[in-house]
């Protein structure tokens, strides 16, 4: 049987231990905190992947491209039409999809709202209503050229003489003049018809045929006009990469087709994206008129609308008195593709 003193002397070696104990676990304890401190320090909170835009309205067939967050990598997904890299063509079926993008290395995801909705042309040659007006500079009057002479319609590919060329293609005169300044305003030489049919705030941009459009046209028929809205060669479109600009480095397009498979006419705008190196669709808003005649197409766009989308999409200023640009009309002859170009060609 243990003395007092032998149970004094157990105690506290039990108690000594006990408080080293605590001491390792208390340790411990602090160094997981530092560790797990020092980790959130070094390793900073995951930021969550963007996609833009987030929402859009396409018309069918439209393309449109999304960019995701700075310096990462991701892969494209899409519902409601096809991905081609970070390109979204919309599909043919009105409706809400989506376009998501997946990052490679955290594989985080992201989401686009996309609403494809049906753009229907307008059905009637009627001239489109005019928008509440706006003002607009003024610039320099052009003087207009000569009437071009008839017969001049050739091949698409080059030029070479054709037979059986339609009526409504040949083009007589344009709001061009001789070394290819565009007159965005109405002129001395603008066709009567089109007295009070443009709106303050818009530009006017005309085609005078020499023979009336058929009424309906029996083939597909273009008309339209090829900018190059700052006069400067060395942007947009590359100069002479198609032969209606060997010389204009042109950023938009404006013009109507007519479609035989759906009977009406389509007005379109494309402005050339400078990141992509491509044609891509420009915002609404583009009006077209035909004359009772026949022989004169014309076609209106908000100048605010062709000055911001230049500047956003193809990174160019408009310098109104350094506009210039061509006229072109297009159809098919049996089987082959024909043009007239105004001004001719140099």
């Amino acid at each position: 049987m243990l003395n007092d003193s032998g149970l004094s002397n157990r105690a506290r070696a039990i108690l000594f231990w006990f408080t080293i104990a605590m001491i390792v676990i208390v340790a411990i304890a602090a160094i997981v905190t530092i560790l797990r401190a020092c980790n959130s320090v070094l390793s900073p909170p995951e930021i969550p992947l963007t996609i833009s835009p987030g929402e859009i309205s396409l018309c069918p067939g439209e393309q449109r491209q999304f960019t995701s967050g700075d310096n990462v990598e991701v892969t494209w997904g899409a519902t409601g039409g096809m991905m081609s890299d970070s390109i979204f063509t919309a599909g043919d079926t009105p409706g809400d999809y989506t376009v998501t993008a997946t990052a490679v290395d955290t594989e985080q995801k992201a989401e686009a709202i996309v609403h494809v909705v049906a753009c229907t042309p307008p059905p009637t040659l009627e001239p489109s209503p005019a928008p509440a007006p706006t003002d607009t500079p003024t610039p320099e009057a052009i003087a207009l050229p000569p009437t071009d002479p008839q017969g001049d319609v050739g091949a698409y590919e080059n030029g070479a003489p054709v037979e059986g060329v339609p009526a409504g293609l040949d083009i007589s005169s344009a709001s061009l003049n001789p070394d290819a300044r565009v007159a965005l305003q109405p002129t001395e030489g603008t066709p009567a018809e089109l007295t009070g049919w443009v709106a303050d705030g818009e530009i006017l941009l005309w085609i005078a045929l020499h023979t009336p459009i058929p009424d309906p046209p029996p083939v597909y028929m273009n008309w339209l006009f090829s900018l190059d809205v700052d006069g400067n060669t060395a942007t947009g479109r590359p100069a002479g990469s198609r032969r209606i600009n060997p010389d204009l480095g042109d950023e938009a397009v404006i013009g109507v087709s007519y479609d035989p498979a759906t009977g009406s006419y389509e007005p379109y705008f494309l402005i050339w994206d400078a990141g992509q190196g491509n044609w891509v669709s420009g915002p609404e808003g583009i009006r077209y008129y035909l004359s009772d005649s026949r022989t004169v197409v014309a076609l209106a766009l908000p100048l605010e609308t062709l000055t911001q989308s230049a500047a956003q999409t193809s990174g160019v200023t408009l310098v109104l008195e350094a506009v210039k640009g061509r006229a072109a009309a297009d159809s098919y002859a049996g089987e082959q593709r024909v043009i007239d170009f105004y001004p001719a060609l140099p």
